[in-house]
């Protein structure tokens, strides 16, 4: 009888970590961020893969595949490009302004050092 109990208990574990261990490998959780951002699920895995070819998501097992790099680094060019594009935006238009100005108050002492000279 205490036979039994020990290969009950052996299965009980061995299933238990059976199963965590799916759950690990599961990309049930990349497959949601990703749609989040928009992307189609198309190129996706719901079970992690080899990444050894992959340039920027890790080398081991993973949920990302080559088409979600290029995708997701493409994603991620336009987005700083486009925060780069405002803040500059903001810049330009200080730097403008304030050259405006300068400019203004140039022509003005051009203007009162002309007048100054005629008197």
């Amino acid at each position: 009888m205490l036979w039994i109990w020990a290969i009950f208990c052996t299965l009980s574990v061995l299933s238990r970590s059976v199963v965590a261990d799916l759950k690990a490998r599961s990309c049930v959780e990349v497959r949601q961020a990703y749609s989040a951002k928009g992307f189609s699920l198309v190129n996706v895995p719901h079970q992690e893969i080899s990444g050894e070819h992959l340039r920027i998501c890790p080398q081991g097992y993973t949920c990302c595949t080559s088409e979600m790099e290029d995708k997701l680094s493409q994603q991620s060019k336009l987005e700083f490009e486009n925060l780069v594009e405002e803040t500059s935006h903001s810049l330009r238009t200080t730097f403008v302004s304030r050259h405006k100005k300068f400019d203004d108050s140039d022509v003005l002492r051009v203007h009162y050092a002309i007048n100054l000279s005629t008197i």
